[in-house]
């Protein structure tokens, strides 16, 4: 599957995104420092692991909705992130979706968006999902105007949730309803 996008796409795993996905998982890249910067950095073993089950998915037979899909740069088809969604309650179908865009030489030129544009279309197609969501926090300004641009609603600020790195960040959810992105849609 392929989602065409500009500058990016969405598509399904190939073998050939292993050895950079394992390259983009190192725990020096920079983006590290904005996506979850207060969890400890993936190991060896973690970043075997992630994959581990990338490469087991190529070969699986595949679900609808898809669960992740790699962001790849349209026109050159480089690795370049990677979307994903979970369940944050599977008993009352809330799913909360997850982005990020590993080149940090990407940042800034609209490659986010673009990527959570395609992956809530997409999902808001696939399921009959009511909203959408995503948490960052504050110290990611970045995240939270990629969702405002694509008319997520700041629905949930846990104040002075995060102590990290010397500082104290807010977590931050970005939410969407079905009707909102319907009449919406960029």
């Amino acid at each position: 599957m392929i989602i065409h996008g500009t500058p990016v796409s969405l598509r399904d795993w190939r073998a050939a995104d292993l050895a950079p996905l394992r390259s983009w998982l190192s725990p020096a890249r920079p983006w590290h420092r904005t996506n979850g910067p207060y969890f400890p950095p993936m190991g060896a073993a973690e970043v075997d692991a992630v994959v581990a089950r990338v490469r087991s998915g190529i070969a699986a037979p595949l679900p609808t909705p898809r669960r992740n899909l790699a962001v790849v740069e349209t026109g050159t088809d480089r690795l370049v992130g990677r979307v994903d969604w979970y369940w944050e309650c599977e008993e009352t179908d809330w799913r909360r979706m997850g982005v990020v865009i590993y080149d940090d030489a990407r940042w800034g030129r609209g490659y986010g968006t673009e990527a959570v544009r395609l992956w809530t279309g997409y999902l808001f197609g696939a399921t009959d999902a009511l909203r959408l969501d995503y948490a960052t926090y504050s110290g990611n300004p970045a995240m939270i105007a990629v969702g405002r641009r694509l008319g997520f609603v700041e629905e949930g600020r846990f104040r002075r949730a995060r102590r990290w790195s010397g500082g104290v960040h807010d977590s931050v959810v970005m939410g969407v309803l079905r009707e909102e992105w319907v009449h919406h849609t960029p």
